[in-house]
């Protein structure tokens, strides 16, 4: 009988230890997820709805504003503005941020190597209005920082940096880069801080290994984990990029930068066509769910490995 008692005690307190945590995480992260996907749902209905003013208006009309941007020439310049991004702002970040980290690695002064490590952090902590801001300062052709120190050494320079339709997005990609090399680094320097690549890197050196070698055939293939994240945390920043642009060249000249969130937002509320705006939304998403997504849980998969 005493058992019988215990054992329904015992039951009872874990039936509340249950309710409890339901309540404390489960509810918690089903209530997000309902938020999150709801909206998501919500975005989707008005991409096939008939919203073109002020006034909502939630009229079915299919894929009737799909068809609209897929024939539009702007929509397919946003498409290979967006990849370019993606390809030009990861890569060389990535490979910079190796071989920065590496020579940190090699400073013969600890002291160094800190303060250059938190030097090159500082344009993480700037938001993106400011670091447009400054560097559409620095990029003007007749009076910008740049052509003005190559005049004053005697150099007449013929670039106009983001006023050259085909070359401008290539330097608000170098605005891009430069901001999230710092975060790149210290991402990269962390993998390199496990004792087991230490003592590699200890063997490689005795060895006789050169310091490229010990890079290349030591240490890259064993940081691999946190190159995986690196590249994922970049993908998703690439893909949705918009500060930059807008305030540097508001997607000009013409709309030689022009990208996907810029074109949603001028869409959406200086066209006022709110449903032509939210299937650029969905668009943005399903890109991230075909390319980022899948690499996201690739990489961490291989990290917890």
């Amino acid at each position: 009988m005493i058992a019988t008692d215990l054992q329904k005690a015992q039951k009872a307190k874990r039936k509340r230890a249950n309710v409890i945590e339901f309540l404390v995480f489960t509810f918690p992260l089903l209530f997000f997820l309902s938020i999150l996907y709801g909206t998501l749902l919500w975005n989707v209905y008005v991409s096939m709805s008939n919203w073109v003013s002020t006034a909502a208006d939630y009229t079915f009309t299919g894929l009737k504003w799909y068809s609209y941007l897929f024939g539009q020439s702007r929509f397919w310049i946003d498409v290979q503005n967006n990849l370019k991004w993606l390809i030009l702002g990861v890569i060389p970040t990535c490979v910079l941020a190796i071989f920065l980290a590496y020579l940190l690695e090699l400073a013969p002064f600890p002291g160094v190597e800190s303060y250059v490590r938190t030097l090159i952090l500082y344009p993480v902590a700037m938001s993106f209005v400011v670091t447009g801001t400054i560097w559409s300062w620095m990029y003007q052709p007749e009076k910008g920082v740049f052509n003005t120190i190559l005049g004053q050494l005697g150099i007449d320079s013929p670039l106009t940096y983001t006023n050259d339709p085909k070359l401008a997005t290539y330097w608000l990609i170098l605005i891009f880069v430069w901001q999230y090399l710092g975060f790149a680094v210290i991402i990269i320097q962390s993998s390199f801080r496990t004792s087991e690549l230490q003592e590699m890197i200890e063997a490689a050196t005795v060895d006789g290994a050169s310091k490229i070698r010990i890079l290349i055939s030591v240490i890259i293939p064993n940081i691999r984990n946190g190159i995986l994240v690196l590249v994922s945390l970049l993908l998703i920043n690439t893909l949705k990029v918009f500060d930059i642009v807008w305030i540097v060249t508001r997607s000009g000249p013409g709309i030689a930068t022009d990208v996907l969130a810029t074109n949603m937002i001028v869409t959406a509320f200086d066209q006022r066509l709110a449903s032509a705006g939210a299937a650029i939304g969905v668009i943005i998403f399903l890109l991230a769910f075909i390319i980022v997504v899948p690499y996201t849980i690739y990489a961490f998969r291989k990290w917890f490995e």
